[in-house]
């Protein structure tokens, strides 16, 4: 792409992947997908993960395009330092060119040289909330990771950060979606139960409770089973 359109199609590219989220497209797919764009768009970059990192909870990658962004950045959650988690806790941008002239993680600059081939670094802040996150990028080579990544990377981050939210909220739409669903499943249930049985709505949920709770199985698969003979199931022996 060319300077003047790189803005524009990478718009266009993040309003594809919104699509996709709001069409029923799962949020790993879209974020695993959005690691492996970031890698094809910011120069430098040859390896791109994702950290989430709940308040009371130990940070983890959410995203990944490999074994070698897993690695690098599992190696900084397991010591407790380094520019990911710098970037999740802040709002900085981390740019580490080479990690063997840089002292800020000395356990992690050793340990990623050692252990990873990778050599460069660049984290940035994506959300704080429902977890703080942050983009990190990965360069095989020193100083590879240059000031027009950043200006790319800062770019491509506000588009992720929009996805981000997006992936959140169709996500919740899917939990609201399904607790809608398992509720009307339960509601036609116990509308069948109280008409076979002449009970009432309560003596009806109980019946399905009960029945739930001696066969072991979720409530809704046992409202399903109702719904569909117009019976509870049978015993199993």
């Amino acid at each position: 792409m060319s300077a003047n359109s790189e803005p524009t199609d990478l718009a266009l590219d993040f309003v594809e992947l919104n699509k996709y989220l709001f069409t029923g497209g799962g949020a790993a797919t879209a974020l695993a997908r959005l690691v492996v764009h970031a890698v094809k768009t910011v120069p430098g970059c040859a390896w791109a993960a994702i950290t989430s990192w709940h308040t009371g909870e130990k940070p983890r990658s959410i995203a990944s395009t490999g074994p070698v962004a897993a690695s690098a950045d599992e190696l900084q959650y397991r010591l407790g330092e380094g520019p990911s988690l710098d970037a999740a806790s802040s709002r900085e941008v981390v740019w580490v060119p080479d990690l063997a002239r840089d002292d800020r993680w000395p356990r992690f600059s050793a340990a990623a040289l050692t252990e990873t081939p990778a050599r460069g670094v660049l984290s940035f802040h994506l959300l704080d909330e429902p977890a703080r996150c942050a983009l990190n990028l990965y360069s095989s080579d020193p100083d590879a990771l240059t000031a027009e990544s950043v200006t790319v990377a800062a770019l491509f981050a506000a588009h992720a950060r929009v996805l981000l939210l997006h992936a959140d909220s169709s996500g919740k739409a899917a939990g609201l979606t399904t607790a809608l669903n398992t509720s009307r499943q339960i509601g036609a249930a116990i509308g069948i139960l109280m008409n076979a049985h002449h009970v009432t709505q309560e003596e009806a949920f109980d019946l399905l409770r009960q029945s739930s709770s001696r066969l072991n199985r979720k409530l809704r698969d046992v409202a399903d089973d109702v719904m569909l003979t117009g019976e509870l199931p049978p015993e199993e022996h």
